[in-house]
């Protein structure tokens, strides 16, 4: 039974199907949401698309059907009608509800309109009454001669009805024109009638034309990869087949529908199976030179979408779509029953597999190798591997997910790579990269060879003819396609129902890290991990703004002792995975994968002297600064290689001058009488730079007298201007190095603990930044910060390091080295840090916002009591006792220990009215775990010490 409207409550998200309210008869599809976390802000200027101009909080962009209308209009306008799931979703059944679950099926039923009349289908229609299609469209994939490709373009051919009845043909590159399609703009201008094509619209104003007929004659496929179970001898021959595709040759190709690629939605075309009862159309006449067109296709008019849900705590249910939200901002800690993840802690590191996640209280069941169970906290696992700082794959991930596309290794091969990690492998043609258009706005290279070939097929067809060559689609006696398949399921389960008037359901899951595959042929089959291999999907690398690869077009490479994996080409481009006969492993690939690159500095700045603008004191003229953990860092210029300059103590000494470099005052240090005897100074200068300096490997540069003169200015105002939790070492033997502490502030995350930046000021400066490098002591388990990552990038506008207004940047007439370390003390050691994510920053008042950040505070909570214990346990170079005086003597690490186990007892009682007010007010479970964890060593160094 279809529920009715009333019973469908939920705020529109992108690609919903939506109903003005009062309007029965006028829907949409949302494109646009004011709260999505990728929305970027439109181009500047006038815009053509209604839909492009920034969208303000409760608004919605939406496409109404079937008349092509795009506005965006406030969301209270509109009621939900239907919302698109595909199998590997994620999903919520509210925006502040941590717990959530994977869709694992979809079921959808339609209601059907012929695409040109309009007259209605009775009853809801599933998709199993529609015929299978047999069209590829760009972004399917096709299998040919042991290779996997994917469509890239396609060159349509099309008829189209004019307003009087008459039909030409038009053939066109990328028309992504369909059957029912509508209005008075399809036809190019007027060219000339010739064969019927190409004709161009005579109508009179206001009449429209009608496609009736939408067939592709030329499809441009990129080949990805081959047959994995292939042994080399037979890979080696196995060239790339051809680009374009027409005529007879289309049969060779097998076209692969994913289960995602089926999905019906409002306004796609499809075809009953048992037509009988069906509207048709007939357009043209007889005799006519384009002949005449019999029409069955219908078009989806209304959909209704059922979803089978695995929550998180191992449970199973089936929901009306509309009953659930997309979950778009999973947490990083965030995994589902059978997902493969990194379970690292003090103890060890290992890989298991989840069983079911308690997400309230951030605690998992996790499976060893051995198949013992434990609980652990979710903080102290990776599902994305990235705590994995051994592994040297380029593109590769832990476990499959469902609707991933993969290779099978033959039965006791492997896919190379140690369990769960899997290679992801496929590259797309330099080809496809080709320029578009000449400067003269001519299609070049490819595109013009396929519009050529498409014309001239058009040209020579005849009333009623064909294309000589179809796909075809896969037949279950095709036993040859069991190398490849679409993971459908991560685990194999039995479904016991708790009572017959109850939807939900318990599974007892066989969570032993296996996967389900369907292969093209619909046989279902189940392997270990260890013998699959994933597609890096084309398009998705050609959207993927980070990946660069190696455009050159080499041939394969091969293992002769026929024991490898095809990853690699004669370029760097292919990897193979290789294991000789000395049981010698992976000849690696990607050059430079890291994206470090020796590219010049630009100081972008118009200054004379290398005097800054600034007061020593500060006061109040720090400028606005922005930060945002998406922009690479700027390469530093090549420093040369020369003696170092030992007069920074001269530079030093002539800062000083009448100003006192105090230690902390007696009120401040907690330890009483020990203050005026403390190591503690805001701004020193040391005989020598530590070898453990980040940039210390780095040649020091000689420096220029206007270096020389900055740097004094510099060291001036750190001198007098430093706050008190943020120490400065300067060294003799490197003028251009420098190390900083920056002390978390009071009611955030990172109250009372290290963080360690070190700083390199390269021969340019300062009409270029400071380049800084952040010790992350997170053991691999994620960023303690969005700004601050883990291979030391420290992004902040001030810095160069991302893109803010051109006044946020850096400045050598405005800037110094002082605003930079209150800048990071400031904006990104902040209450809130989840918020610093620019994409976040919308969210800030939301029930998302504030269960988001609260989850992200904990995070960063936990982590940073851990630096304090690093930076005990392993001080760093020119720090030792200024670090054990400040956590020591003066008691900070009895007072971390003391809170941390104050916020824990809170922890297990009722909230309390100053929660909101508190950046960390309680821990779930699963934190509490990980920070007693640490607080034991925390325990015992203090004791060891006293």
């Amino acid at each position: 039974m279809i529920p009715t409207r009333k019973d469908v409550k939920a705020s529109p998200t992108k690609e919903d199907i939506i109903q003005r309210v009062g309007s029965p008869k006028s829907y949409g599809v949302v494109m646009r949401c004011w709260h999505d976390a990728d929305d970027c802000l439109p181009p500047p200027g006038p815009q053509l698309d209604p839909l492009m101009r920034q969208l303000q909080q409760g608004e919605v962009g939406v496409s109404f059907f079937p008349n092509g209308i795009r506005d965006i209009l406030p969301e209270s306008n509109f009621v939900l009608i239907d919302r698109s799931f595909q199998p590997g979703d994620l999903c919520k059944r509210s925006i502040d509800d941590v717990h959530s679950g994977v869709v694992t099926s979809v079921e959808v039923k339609a209601r059907l309109a012929h695409a040109i009349s309009g007259e209605p289908v009775e009853g809801w229609k599933s998709v199993d009454q529609f015929e299978r299609s047999t069209t590829a469209e760009v972004g399917d994939y096709v299998l040919c001669d042991d290779w996997v490709g994917q469509v890239i373009e396609l060159f349509d051919e099309s008829i189209i009805q004019l307003a009087g009845g008459q039909l030409v043909r038009l053939p066109e590159l990328s028309s992504r024109l369909s059957v029912g399609d509508k209005g008075n703009d399809i036809l190019p201008p007027a060219m000339g009638a010739s064969n019927n094509f190409f004709m161009g619209s005579s109508n009179a104003p206001g009449n429209v034309d009608t496609v009736v007929h939408v067939e592709h004659t030329v499809l441009a496929v990129c080949w990805l990869a081959i047959n994995q179970t292939l042994n080399p001898a037979e890979a080696q021959v196995r060239r790339r087949p051809q680009r374009l595709w027409y005529k007879e040759d289309l049969s060779k190709l097998t076209l692969i529908k994913t289960r995602s690629d089926q999905d019906i939605r409002v306004g796609d075309k499809v075809f009953l199976k048992d037509a009988t009862d069906a509207p048709v159309t007939v357009h043209g006449q007889e005799g006519d030179p384009a002949g005449t067109v019999t029409i069955s296709a219908l078009t989806v008019q209304e959909t209704h979408t059922t979803v089978n849900v695995l929550w998180q705590d191992g449970m199973q249910e089936t929901l009306r779509s509309t009953a659930l939200i997309p979950h778009m901002n999973p947490d990083e800690y965030d995994c589902w029953p059978g997902d493969h993840v990194l379970c690292r802690n003090e103890d060890r590191q290992c890989a298991v597999v989840v069983q079911y996640v308690n997400a309230s209280e951030r605690i998992a069941s996790i499976r060893y190798s051995d198949t013992s169970t434990e609980l652990a906290s979710v903080l102290e696992l990776d599902p994305h591997g990235t705590s994995d700082l051994s592994v040297e794959v380029p593109h590769s991930t832990l476990g499959v997910r469902r609707g991933d596309f993969v290779f099978i290794h033959p039965d006791g091969a492997t896919n190379g790579l140690e369990k769960p990690r899997v290679p992801k492998i496929g590259e797309v043609e330099p080809w496809v990269r080709e320029v578009p258009v000449t400067a003269e706005g001519h299609l070049a290279g490819w595109r013009r060879e396929m519009a050529e070939i498409g014309a001239e097929i058009a040209t020579n067809r005849g009333p009623g003819r064909g294309t000589e060559g179809k796909v075809r689609r896969p037949l279950k006696q095709d036993s040859w396609l069991i190398w490849c398949g679409e993971v459908t399921g991560v685990s194999t389960f039995t479904i016991i129902l708790l009572d017959t008037s109850s939807i939900s359901q318990s599974s007892q899951l066989r969570l032993d890290g296996t996967a389900e595959v369907t292969h093209p042929n619909s046989i279902v089959s189940v392997y270990p991990l260890e013998r699959l291999t994933k597609l890096y999907d084309g398009i998705e690398q050609l959207e993927d703004d980070g990946w660069a690869g190696d455009t050159s077009d080499g041939d394969e490479s091969v293992d002769e002792n026929g024991d490898g994996l095809w990853l690699k080409d004669g370029e760097g481009v292919w990897r193979y995975r290789l294991d000789d006969a000395d049981g010698n492993e992976w000849q690696e690939t990607d050059k430079n994968e890291d994206g470090v690159g020796d590219g010049d500095e630009d100081d972008g700045m118009d200054v004379e002297d290398d005097g800054m603008d600034v007061d020593d004191d500060f006061g109040t003229d720090f400028m606005t600064v922005s930060s945002h953990p998406d922009t690479p860092p700027p390469l530093p210029e090549p420093i040369s290689a020369v003696a170092p300059f030992s007069a920074a103590q001269k530079i030093f000494d002539d800062a000083e001058g009448p100003v006192s470099n105090s230690n902390m005052d007696q009120e401040s240090n907690p330890a009483g009488a020990g203050a005026d005897l403390s190591p503690w100074k805001r701004f020193d200068i040391l005989e020598s730079a530590p070898h453990d300096h980040a940039f210390y490997a780095t040649a020091p540069s000689q420096p220029s007298k206007n270096f020389i003169g900055r740097l004094t200015k510099e060291y001036r105002v750190l001198l007098s201007s430093l706050p008190e939790s943020i120490i400065v070492r300067a060294y003799e033997d490197r003028t251009d190095l420098l190390r900083s502490v920056i002390i978390g502030p009071d009611n955030t995350p990172y109250q009372d603990a290290p963080f360690v930046i070190d700083w390199m000021l390269d021969s340019n400066f300062p009409h270029s930044p400071p380049m800084a490098h952040f010790l992350s002591w997170t053991n691999g388990n994620g960023r303690v910060n969005p700004n601050l990552y883990e291979e030391g990038k420290v992004c902040l506008s001030i810095l160069n390091t991302w893109s803010g207004e051109k006044s946020e940047s850096w400045s050598a007439a405005r800037s110094s080295l002082l605003q930079a370390l209150v800048s990071i003390q400031g904006l990104v050691l902040v209450k809130e840090p989840w918020f610093c994510e620019p994409a976040y920053e919308k969210l800030r008042g939301t029930e998302e916002g504030i269960v988001n950040s609260r989850l992200y505070n904990e995070k960063a909570y936990c982590l940073s009591r851990g630096f304090v214990r690093r930076a005990l346990e392993s001080p760093l170079g020119g720090l030792e006792s200024d670090i054990t005086w400040w956590y020591y003597t003066n008691r900070r690490l009895e007072k971390v220990i003391l809170d941390s186990r104050a916020l824990i007892a809170k922890s297990k009682l009722p909230p309390g009215d100053d929660d909101r007010e508190l950046a960390v007010p309680r821990l779930t479970g699963g934190g509490i775990i990980t920070l007693e964890r640490t607080l034991s060593k925390l325990q015992s160094l203090l004791d060891s010490h006293r």
